[in-house]
C-alpha cells in the first residue's frame, strides 16, 4: 500500500497528520513558496509529536543551482537536523543550465547527514521535475539517483500536477523498481489519489487557510496555511480503499478470453468466474 506523507509547517500540523492516518511528514516553512528550511526550534517541536519527520533543506526560493556559501549553509542545517533526530532529509541541487542533478553537491549534503546518522533517509525533491520537463531520459535520472543513494524522489512527473504526470510517474516506477521509491507530489487532490495509489508513496500538503487577527500594514497577508484534518483523513481513506480494491482483484489474463471485463490495470474482479 502506498505510504502517505503530509507536508506540514509546525507541530500542530504534524499532530493532525499522525492522528489521521499519515505515515510521515515532510517539515518545511513557507509552503506557499514551495517550501524552505524550517528552524531548529520547529524541528524539535515536531519531533516531539512522535511521527517520522523528513526535513526539507532549501535555503531560499528560486532555482536549484547553489553557491558554495549556500551549500555550506545547507550542510550546517542538515547537521543540526540530523543531530535532532529526524528520520530523513529532503534535498535537491542542479548543475548550471539545469542539465542534471548536481551529484557532487548532493553527495556533500548526503555525507553530512550520514556522518551523524548512517541510517538517515535521503529524498530528492522536485528539482527532478525541472529535469523531467527538460526531457531527461527516465533511465538517466534513475541512474543518477541510484548513484547518489537516494531512498526516494518527490516528483509530479515534470508537470504542474501529479495527475497530469501520471504516465511519467509510472515509467519512473517501472525503471526504478523500488530503488529509489517514487513518491507522487505536486498538485495532488483527493480525487487524484486512486490514479496514483499504485506508486510507492503520495505527498500532499492537505492545507487550508485561516486568519488569527490582522497582520497590519507591514506583516504581509493576514491569512496563513494550516493542516486540515479532514483532508488528511480523506487522503488516508482513499489510499486504503485503493489497497482494499487491489486485494479483491486477481490477474490471470492468460486464462481468460478477450471478452472478459478487465479494468484499466488489466485486473479481473474476483466476482468473475475464471475458466
Amino acid at each position: 500500500m502506498a505510504k502517505l506523507e503530509i507536508a506540514v509547517q509546525d507541530a500542530a500540523g504534524a499532530k493532525i497528520a499522525m492522528e489521521n492516518g499519515a505515515d510521515r511528514v515532510e517539515l518545511c516553512t513557507a509552503l506557499s513558496m514551495g517550501g524552505l528550511t524550517p528552524s531548529l526550534g520547529t524541528i524539535e517541536q515536531v519531533l516531539a509529536v512522535g511521527i517520522d519527520v523528513h526535513v526539507l533543506i532549501r535555503p531560499r526560493s528560486g532555482g536549484y543551482v547553489y553557491t558554495p556559501a549556500e551549500v555550506e549553509l545547507m550542510v550546517a542545517d542538515i547537521t543540526h537536523a540530523a543531530r535532532a533526530g529526524v528520520a530523513g532529509i529532503v534535498i535537491g541541487a542542479l548543475t548550471e543550465g539545469d542539465k542534471a542533478l548536481d551529484l557532487p553537491v548532493l553527495a556533500v549534503l548526503s555525507k553530512a547527514a550520514h556522518l551523524v546518522n548512517p541510517d538517515i533517509e535521503i529524498t530528492v525533491h522536485r528539482c527532478v521535475d525541472v529535469l523531467l520537463a527538460n526531457d531527461i531520459p527516465v533511465h538517466e535520472l534513475v541512474a543518477q539517483l541510484r548513484e547518489l543513494g537516494a531512498a526516494r524522489i518527490l516528483t509530479s512527473g515534470g508537470t504542474s500536477s501529479s495527475l497530469a504526470g501520471a504516465e511519467v510517474l509510472r515509467m519512473l516506477q517501472v525503471e526504478s523498481a523500488g530503488s529509489p521509491e517514487i513518491q507522487a507530489g505536486g498538485g495532488v487532490k483527493i480525487e487524484d489519489i486512486p490514479a496514483l495509489a499504485g506508486l510507492d508513496a503520495i505527498h500532499l500538503s492537505a492545507r487550508t487557510r485561516t486568519v488569527r487577527g490582522s497582520s497590519g500594514p507591514g506583516g504581509g497577508e493576514s491569512a496563513f496555511d494550516v493542516t486540515c484534518p479532514n483532508l488528511v483523513i480523506a487522503a488516508a481513506s482513499a489510499i486504503e480503499e485503493h489497497s482494499m480494491a487491489s486485494r479483491n482483484r486477481v490477474r490471470f489474463p492468460e486464462q481468460l478470453t478477450s471478452g472478459e471485463p478487465f479494468d484499466a490495470a488489466g485486473y479481473l474482479p474476483c466476482s468473475v468466474r475464471l475458466r
